[in-house]
């Protein structure tokens, strides 16, 4: 189980590592499908957008590995987890959702570690309706 040190530290390295920037991100689970194994995605704000998410993704996987020996051991092999899955967004975009919400600024801020994907689903569908339109 990751806990939001672990993802921040994580997160971190990956950024060191690539010599990107992270605004802000959210992760959540990918359930254990028919041949598939779980995995764990997660919805990063970059201040700009890599054209290629891979060498990030590698570098954050490995951070985890380093950080959390439960997470090493799950993803041995990809025994029980496949690697993390990113996917990027713009700068700014968290900011438009939690203002969709009426929740921008002081105490308010984006949920990092979710165990289900409400958060992250509901990220994901906002910003596809608002960069569609």
């Amino acid at each position: 189980e990751l806990i939001i040190d672990n993802a921040d530290k994580a997160i971190a390295a990956a950024c060191r590592a690539t010599g990107l920037t992270v605004n802000d991100y959210t992760a959540a689970p990918v359930y254990f499908s028919e041949g598939q194994n779980g995995a764990h995605e997660w919805l990063i704000e970059f201040q700009q957008v890599p054209a290629d998410v891979s060498p990030f993704a590698e570098a954050l996987d490995a951070a985890l590995k380093e950080a959390n020996s439960d997470y090493e051991a799950k993803r041995h092999k990809d025994i029980a987890l496949r690697g993390p899955q990113v996917v990027a967004v713009a700068a700014g975009s968290f900011e438009r959702w939690l203002q969709s919400k009426g929740k921008l600024g002081g105490q308010h801020k984006v949920p990092r570690l979710s165990n289900d994907r409400t958060v992250l689903e509901e990220v994901a569908a906002f910003l596809r309706r608002t960069t569609e339109a």
